[in-house]
């Protein structure tokens, strides 16, 4: 495991928020603290429960064997598909209202889901399985949660702010848990938003994200 000088910062599309306080007025630690990690192992999303750490992140390749479920996916309109349930369970029930295309993505969303499961002790989680092509929330904040998983399977991915106050974007199939204002400790929140696509043609905007909750969050 390692402490990010991660992805390249990007241009800012409007101010950066340098991060220094916490989305509900809060002071946040000493920004020296690795409060963001990442490897190239999903051991690494254990750290998001450490107290230090805001975001986790497992380097994860794109998948190339959910090529063609993910352009089932992208032909259709946008979407945003929800279903809750043991991991194995609200894959078939999500994906059962999909294309017969899409069934392989069912063993990644199990896969993502049991690792969320082991780090919140829930053993039921949230799906939510989106098609985005629009800024969706183009807003730098913080999530009303304890924990969220978010992984890109196509388009751009989401982008975080530094301690140092720069961009930064998750690459496709990265996996990451970011702690929210609901997860009991002081670690600093590390501010995100989806990435805005308005501004690009309209064959680059479409995104596939895969958001995990606990049960009954939205």
């Amino acid at each position: 495991m390692f402490i990010v000088p991660a992805s390249p910062p990007l241009p800012p599309h409007g101010p950066s928020r340098r991060q220094g306080g916490l989305a509900d007025g809060r002071q946040a630690p000493d920004v020296n603290l690795p409060a963001v990690v990442a490897c190239p192992s999903p051991a690494t999303l254990l750290a998001a429960c450490e107290p230090s750490v805001g975001l986790a992140f497992w380097r994860r390749p794109g998948r190339v064997a959910l090529r063609r479920a993910i352009e089932a996916a992208l032909v259709l309109h946008p979407f945003s598909e929800v279903a809750e349930g043991a991991p194995d369970v609200a894959a078939r029930t999500l994906l059962r209202r999909m294309p017969a295309r899409m069934g392989p993505l069912r063993i990644d969303l199990t896969l993502l889901g049991r690792l969320f499961a082991t780090l919140t002790g829930d053993p039921e989680v949230r799906f939510r399985l989106e098609h985005v092509a629009d800024d969706a929330c183009r807003q730098y904040h913080v999530d009303a949660v304890g924990l969220r998983l978010l992984c890109t399977y196509a388009g751009l991915g989401t982008e975080w702010i530094g301690a140092d106050g720069t961009c930064r974007r998750l690459s496709i199939g990265d996996v990451a848990v970011f702690k929210g204002s609901e997860f009991p400790d002081s670690a600093p929140r590390i501010l995100h938003r989806s990435p805005p696509v308005e501004h690009l043609p309209r064959w680059r905007r479409s995104r596939l994200l895969l958001c995990i909750d606990q049960p009954g969050v939205f």
